[in-house]
């Protein structure tokens, strides 16, 4: 018996008796039998990825506890591709499987940046501030990076508008990339909001997808989280101490709207909401 394979098997045993769970129990949460959950605890048998999302779901805890610490970075990619496998929707799999191929070849940035702060307003002035922002356009994709999120962008024939896929110690964002560039910064910024505020714990897709369609409702709608989205987007790409001073120097919509990098729609409701016209 390998020694990874005697540590992840230590793990689940542990897990299951610090959440209370006889094997029987826990094999009852999985639909699975108790001398399944036995094996794998004993190390006879080698839980797969697979088997360890499900655990892991039933247990209440990270994939990343499973893990030999070596490991901890753990295979992101093979995690995304396995949660995305489980989605009911065949589209969305089959176009969250084409951006997963990106991923493959792309280095998983490292988080340097965090929020504390629950709302979404908050939330995107502590990040604002905390990246020493001080002047429009607001660079989105630096701030994904900082936050340990990767941005991919892929051309979608489904009505996929964007995604955002969480981990431990970072996210994967996919961008329907056919929308307008002004279109895709603020779905970036929508999904990066999802992401700071832990809205995917709330999801349908084993606690780690939230999806957005361009076109029509994905299962588990949350109106709240939508509009809380939404706002931090609004706040991060215009925040209101930047609109104010371009405002001052501007008042003519097009024009702001040119110097944030944001649609003329999005920048006249952002002047509403802000009281600026």
């Amino acid at each position: 018996m390998s020694e990874t394979t005697t540590w992840v098997a230590r793990r689940i045993r542990e897990s299951r008796e610090k959440a209370g769970l006889s094997q029987a129990q826990l094999a009852e949460r999985l639909d699975r039998t108790q001398t399944s959950v036995s094996l794998w605890e004993s190390g006879k048998r080698t839980a797969g990825l697979d088997d360890l999302i499900e655990i892991a779901d039933a247990l209440g805890v990270e994939v990343s506890t499973f893990l030999p610490p070596n490991r901890a970075r753990r295979p992101v990619v093979a995690l995304l591709r396995a949660t995305a496998e489980r989605l009911v929707d065949h589209q969305l799999y089959e176009a969250i499987d084409r951006l997963v191929s990106d991923a493959e070849v792309a280095a998983m940035p490292s988080a340097e940046l965090s929020v504390s702060a629950a709302g979404p307003s908050h939330a995107a002035n502590e990040l604002l501030e905390k990246a020493n922002v001080n002047a429009p356009p607001i660079d989105v994709l630096s701030l994904c990076a900082r936050c340990g999120v990767l941005v991919l962008k892929r051309s979608f024939r489904e009505a996929l508008s964007g995604f955002v896929f969480a981990y431990e110690d970072g996210a994967v964002i996919g961008i329907n990339d056919d929308q307008l560039k002004t279109r895709q910064r603020f779905t970036i910024a929508h999904e990066l909001g999802h992401y700071l505020l832990r809205h995917h714990e709330r999801s349908d897709y084993g606690g780690r997808f939230h999806i957005d369609l361009a076109e029509g409702t994905p299962p588990g709608f949350d109106w709240r989280a939508e509009r809380a989205a939404n706002e931090f987007a609004a706040d991060l790409l215009m925040p209101r101490r930047l609109m104010a001073a371009s405002f001052a120097e501007s008042q003519d919509a097009i024009t702001l709207a040119s110097t944030f990098n944001v649609s003329q729609v999005a920048m006249g409701i952002r002047l509403d909401a802000l009281g600026l016209r």
